[in-house]
Order: C-alpha cells, then structure tokens, then sequence
C-alpha cells in the first residue's frame, strides 16, 4: 500500500496518476537530470598547490579570521589569478570573502552576473564580528 496519494502524470495531458512521476506509458520521458563533469585541470594544476595553501592560511590569518572560520572563506585575486601571466599569488591583491560571495564576485568579473546575499552582505569583507557569521548576521547582545 503506497504512503503517499498518487499524482498526476508529468506528460502534458495525460490523465493518469502515479507515484513517480509519470505514468508507465510516459515513463520513457524522464530523463534525469545531467551533472556537470568538471573537464579542469586539478587544482595544483591550475597554481593551487601547497605554496598557495600557504599563502591562503597566511592570509585568513592576518586578517584576523579564527581558525574554526576559515573554511567558510575564500581567497579573492585582484585582479583575476592567471598563472600564464603571473604565476606568483603574492603579486595579486589578496582579499578574504565569505565564499558565497567570492562565487558571485567571481562570477561578476566572467560576465555570469551575480545574486545579492542578503545578509551577508554588510559581512561580505573580511568582518570583524565573527558572532554575526556564526548567527546569520545577527548580533546577539550580552
């Protein structure tokens, strides 16, 4: 006996219900859904190798981000890391962003646009009050 009532079909028109979402006659129109394949190089690869791991710790840690926060960053290029022109990350202007933000700033400079985070966004730079993150930007008094 199914838990859940059935639904109707997905194909346009059909009358008959189901619990999967289309019938047995339309079931050959599913398809599911494609997953990205990431055909990039690996990282280390691309210039993200232990010296840039260093370089990034070295960053969150002068700019005051407590350890058990640092995975929630990213490091931000000014202007846009390509290692053909200038392999060395610390010729770049190096700026710790939330990584929401950093996707979408990233995102901005490639011309894919960019949401608003909400939030996060008076954060969105290297804050100060750590216990606005922890609490989605709200700053408990006491």
């Amino acid at each position: 006996m199914p838990h859940k009532a059935a639904c109707p079909c997905k194909y346009p028109g059909c009358v008959h219900t189901t619990h999967t979402g289309y019938c047995e006659t339309h079931a050959h129109w599913y398809q599911p859904p494609e997953r990205a394949v990431d055909t990039r190089p690996s990282a280390a690869a691309r210039g993200y190798d232990q010296e840039w791991q260093a370089i990034r710790a070295a960053v969150l840690r002068d700019a005051g981000i407590p350890p058990e926060l640092r995975p929630l960053y990213d490091v931000h290029h000014t202007p846009e890391y390509n290692p053909q022109i200038d392999p060395d990350h610390r010729h770049y202007t190096l700026t710790p962003l939330l990584h929401g933000e950093h996707s979408r700033e990233t995102g901005v400079a490639r011309g894919r646009g960019g949401k608003s985070l909400g939030n996060f966004s008076e954060n969105r730079r290297c804050p100060t009050n750590f216990s606005a993150i922890k609490t989605g930007g709200k700053v408990k008094n006491g």
